[in-house]
C-alpha cells in the first residue's frame, strides 16, 4: 500500500477520535468554516491558482465543461504528509510569509467550501474524498456540525501522476463565483501556462516575464508591460492597447493576486502587503501596505523624473489622459490611490529633476532645445495642459517661467506655434503687472526696434504709474490703477505691512506668496466677487492646494468695483464656512462666506 494512503487513513482515524472527544469543537470549526467560505466566495479560483503556483506548478488547466463539476490540475510539487494534514486542519500551513510562496495563512482552500458539498483530492497516489453528508454519518452528527473539509469521508489508493488535482462538485447557485482574472498571471512566481474550459470554448494565458519586461497572452492578444522592482514590489506600465485596456484608467493593485483596490493611476503594482480577511482590499493602516506603497511611489518617482528611461514619456502620457487626480486627493480618505500620490510627490522631493513643467505649450520639435538633457514631450502638450498643471501642483514639480524660456533660447530657433504662445504669455504678464516688455521679451514679440509709444504699459517703456501707494489709501483707489485685481490686492497689502509677490501667472494654485505682518508665510487666492452676497467658487485645483500647502491659505475677495471696491480676506478651511461641491462643474462653492471675511480698511 502506498506510504501516503497509510498516513492519510491514520489521519482520518484520529480525527473521527478528535470529534468523539470534542463534538461541540468541531460544530464551532463548521461555523468558522461556513463564515471563511463566505467571506473568500468569489475568490476560489484565485485560491486554488495560489496553491498550484506555491506548489511550484508552470502550467494549470481548470475544466469547467461540464457545468455541475469543476476540475483543477497542475503539475507542481506532489503532496506530502505534511500537505495532507494542513488539507484537513483549519489554518494550517507549512508556508511562512515571505519564503517565496505567495499564501501563508493556511485557509485560503477552505474556499471551496462555498461552492461544493463533494471535494476530491488526488496527489501522489492517494485520493482524499471530503463529502459533508457521508462525514457525518460516519461521525454519527448532523451534517450543519460537521466541517466539509475536516474529516476525509473515505481514501482511497490512485494511480500515481505529477502534480495534484482537485474536483468540485458544483452548488448549482454558486456556479456564477467562477470568475478568473488574467491579471491573476502578472504576478506568479511559477505558473505561466492556464487553460480554462467551459461550455462555451476554451481560454488560455500565458505570460512570461523577464528582469525589465512583462508579456500576457490572453487567447492570442498579447499585452505587454514594463516592469520596475524594488524587492518584493514590482511595478508594470502598460506598453500597448490591449495591456492598458486590462490595466484600466484607474490601474490595478496586488497582492501577488487581484485586489479590488485601484491605484488612481493606469498601471499594475503588486508587493507583501497586508489584506483583510477576504483577501480583496489592502489594509491601509498596516506598516507592510504602507511599505509596499511607498516603495511604488519611488519606482513610479524615478521612472517619471527620469527622461532617459524607455517609458518615462509614456507613462507621463497614461497619466495624463487617466484619471483627474485632484478628485483623489480631494477625498480626504487614506485610500492606497491617495496614498499612493503623497509618496510620489514624497519621493520626488527626493529627486533633482533633469527638465521642469512650462507656463506655455511647446511644439514636440522645441522640448530638446528647450531641455537638452531631455524632457518628456508629453507634458508640455497643448491639449493635456490643464491636466499637466495639476500635476505640477500635485507632484510638486518645478516650473520654468516664460520669462526663462525666453532668456534661454532665441526666437528664431523654436518653431512658429511656440513662439505665438510664448509671445502672448509675456505680453498679458506684462498687461497684468502694469509694465512694458523687457528688450529680451519685445525681441519675440517683434518690437525690439521700435519699443511702441502706446499708453498700454504691456507694449510701451513708461511705468504704469508713478504714485506710491499710502496706507490711507482705500482698496477702490489701488483697483482704479490697475486692470488686474490681483496686483491691486497685492498693492494694497504691501502697504499695510504685508511682504507679497505676485505669482498668478505660475499656475501654481494661488495668485500671491509671500509673509503677512508677523512675518507668517501665507500663499493667497484672489477671487472677484459682485457683492457680500454673491457665490464665488474654487477650482479643484485650487481645493487641492489650499489643503497642501503646509502655510497659511488665505482667499482675497475683491468686493465690488470702482471706489467703492472693498477687500476682505477668508480662511476658507474654517470648518463654519459653509460650501458645497458643485459636482457638474467640479468646484466647490462657497455660499454665506461673508460672516467669516475680514474687510482689509
Amino acid at each position: 500500500m502506498n506510504a501516503l494512503v497509510g498516513a492519510a487513513r491514520a489521519l482520518r482515524d484520529q480525527l473521527i477520535q478528535e470529534h468523539a472527544l470534542a463534538p461541540g469543537l468541531f460544530h464551532e470549526m463548521a461555523r468558522i468554516e461556513a463564515l471563511l467560505a463566505e467571506t473568500y466566495r468569489t475568490r476560489v479560483l484565485y485560491e486554488l491558482l495560489q496553491n498550484s503556483d506555491d506548489a511550484g506548478s508552470t502550467a494549470v488547466i481548470v475544466d469547467m465543461s461540464d457545468p455541475t463539476r469543476l476540475t483543477w490540475g497542475n503539475n507542481g510539487r506532489a503532496f506530502n504528509e505534511a500537505d495532507i494534514e494542513a488539507l484537513c486542519r483549519s489554518a494550517t500551513s507549512s508556508k511562512k510569509r515571505g519564503d517565496g510562496a505567495i499564501g501563508y495563512r493556511g485557509i485560503g482552500f477552505k474556499s471551496v467550501a462555498a461552492l461544493s458539498e463533494v471535494v476530491s483530492v488526488t496527489s501522489d497516489g492517494v485520493t482524499l474524498i471530503f463529502d459533508r453528508e457521508a462525514a457525518a454519518s460516519a461521525l454519527n452528527a448532523p451534517a450543519e456540525s460537521v466541517p466539509l473539509l475536516r474529516v476525509p469521508a473515505s481514501v482511497v489508493e490512485a494511480r500515481p501522476e505529477a502534480g495534484a488535482q482537485f474536483t468540485l462538485k458544483l452548488i448549482p447557485a454558486q456556479r456564477e463565483q467562477l470568475a478568473l482574472d488574467p491579471v491573476a498571471m502578472l504576478f506568479l512566481r511559477n505558473v505561466t501556462d492556464l487553460t480554462i474550459r467551459r461550455p462555451g470554448g476554451e481560454q488560455r494565458i500565458r505570460c512570461v516575464g523577464s528582469t525589465n519586461h512583462v508579456a500576457l497572452e490572453v487567447d492570442g492578444r498579447l499585452a505587454e508591460f514594463e516592469r520596475s522592482a524594488e524587492g518584493d514590489t514590482v511595478l508594470l506600465v502598460p506598453l500597448n492597447p490591449h495591456a492598458e485596456s486590462i490595466t484600466g484608467r484607474r490601474g490595478r493593485l496586488c497582492c501577488f493576486l487581484p485586489l479590488e483596490d485601484e491605484l488612481a493611476l493606469p498601471i499594475v503594482a503588486s508587493g507583501h502587503l497586508l489584506t483583510d480577511p477576504s483577501r480583496t482590499h489592502a489594509v491601509s493602516g498596516d506598516d507592510s501596505t504602507r511599505a509596499v506603497i511607498a516603495t511604488i511611489g519611488r519606482l513610479l518617482a524615478q521612472i517619471l523624473s527620469d527622461p532617459t528611461s524607455p517609458v518615462c514619456d509614456r507613462l507621463w502620457s497614461l497619466i495624463l489622459s487617466g484619471e483627474d487626480l485632484r478628485t483623489v486627493l480631494m477625498a480626504g480618505e487614506s485610500t492606497p490611490a491617495s496614498m499612493l500620490l503623497n509618496a510620489i510627490k514624497t519621493a520626488f522631493a527626493a529627486i533633482k529633476w533633469s527638465f521642469a513643467f512650462s507656463e506655455v505649450p511647446l511644439e514636440p520639435s522645441d522640448v530638446p532645445r528647450i531641455f537638452p538633457h531631455g524632457a518628456p514631450p508629453s507634458i508640455y502638450s497643448r491639449d493635456a495642459s490643464s491636466q499637466a498643471r495639476a500635476l505640477r501642483t500635485i507632484f510638486g514639480a518645478p516650473t520654468l517661467r516664460a520669462r526663462e524660456i525666453a532668456e534661454k533660447v532665441e526666437p528664431h530657433a523654436v518653431s512658429g506655434e511656440t513662439r505665438a504662445a510664448l509671445t502672448k504669455h509675456l505680453v498679458d504678464l506684462a498687461r497684468t503687472e502694469g509694465r512694458p516688455l523687457t528688450v529680451r521679451e519685445q525681441l519675440f514679440a517683434g518690437q525690439a526696434s521700435a519699443p511702441s509709444k502706446s499708453s498700454d504699459p504691456a507694449t510701451s517703456t513708461g511705468a504704469n504709474s508713478t504714485k506710491r501707494p499710502s496706507p490711507e489709501e482705500g482698496f477702490g483707489g489701488a483697483l482704479a490703477r490697475w486692470r488686474a485685481a490681483e496686483v491691486a490686492a497685492l498693492e494694497h497689502l504691501n502697504a499695510r505691512g504685508w511682504s507679497l509677490q505676485d505669482v498668478s501667472r505660475r499656475n501654481v494654485g494661488y495668485d500671491l506668496a509671500g509673509t503677512n505682518p508677523d512675518g507668517a508665510d501665507v500663499h493667497i487666492e484672489v477671487k472677484k466677487v459682485e457683492g457680500k452676497d454673491a457665490r464665488f467658487a474654487l477650482t479643484n485645483n485650487e481645493m487641492a492646494v489650499m489643503v497642501g500647502v503646509s502655510s497659511r491659505y488665505l482667499l482675497a475677495l475683491v468686493i465690488g468695483d470702482g471706489p467703492s471696491a472693498q477687500l476682505a480676506l477668508l480662511d476658507p478651511l474654517r470648518d463654519m464656512v459653509p460650501r458645497e461641491r458643485v459636482c457638474r462643474r467640479w468646484e466647490w462653492e462657497y455660499t454665506d462666506w461673508s460672516s467669516f471675511a475680514e474687510i482689509v480698511h
